[in-house]
């Protein structure tokens, strides 16, 4: 077996800090006291993770462009089947089933971010368009916004059992190539090391931070303070 460098830092980093994120948003949300505008912050930061994966997606390093490890659902169906055959193949980079629990996560996540521009804690904090809309709209983004919450729990259980399934089963140690980003590959297998492209990095965060800058800042409506005497 060789090591092949899979896993490019800016793929490693996102992904890392997407958990820690997602964590601490529960912790804000659930656990501590007063820590809603941490909550709020979190969003935010979880949007521009997104972003930035997006463009990452597209422009960065070859095993984590969308356009190499999306396929087909007959792809899918057909790794599924095999994977308890001795047909089996493991894959470089995503293998089918991962690459769609990428594309269902980062949905999830993309429409928790959005629907927490739009609702309010009803105390103290108020997403940024939080007034643009109708007291029915925002009900349903606060309920869209709350299930979303249920579903990322539910898909990170599932993620873990994945994991351990790879762990126990296929003898892949999924977590330790996310964070070193070597995986052991056959000899005969075709792979490439991929590389970290640290100008495009660097250029991607910097974008996506904007971009976030811009919605929550710039582009948000004028809050106006309703004052009662």
């Amino acid at each position: 077996m060789q090591q092949v460098y899979i896993w490019d830092f800016p793929t490693r980093i996102f992904h890392w800090l997407l958990v820690i994120a997602i964590c601490s948003q529960y912790l804000t949300a659930e656990l501590l006291d007063d820590a809603m505008t941490w909550h709020f912050y979190g969003g935010y930061f979880i949007l521009g993770l997104l972003i930035f994966r997006v463009l990452w997606g597209v422009f960065g390093a070859y095993y984590a462009r969308f356009s190499q490890f999306v396929v087909s659902p007959r792809k899918v169906w057909n790794y599924a089947r095999l994977f308890n055959s001795s047909a089996y193949q493991p894959v470089v980079g995503h293998n089918p089933l991962g690459a769609y629990s990428v594309l269902f996560i980062m949905t999830i996540l993309f429409t928790q971010a959005i629907s927490g521009l739009f609702i309010t804690d009803d105390i103290f904090h108020d997403g940024p368009y939080y007034s643009v809309l109708s007291e029915e709209t925002r009900q349903i983004m606060n309920w869209v916004h709350h299930q979303g919450f249920i579903a990322v729990w539910l898909f990170l259980a599932l993620h873990i059992s994945a994991m351990l399934v790879y762990k126990f089963a296929k003898h892949q140690n999924l977590v330790k190539s996310m964070i070193t980003g070597y995986k052991k590959q056959d000899p005969e297998t075709s792979a490439i090391n991929a590389k970290n492209h640290w100008f495009k990095f660097i250029a991607f965060a910097c974008m996506a931070a904007f971009i976030v800058y811009l919605v929550v800042v710039v582009f948000a409506p004028e809050v106006v303070e309703d004052f009662y005497y």
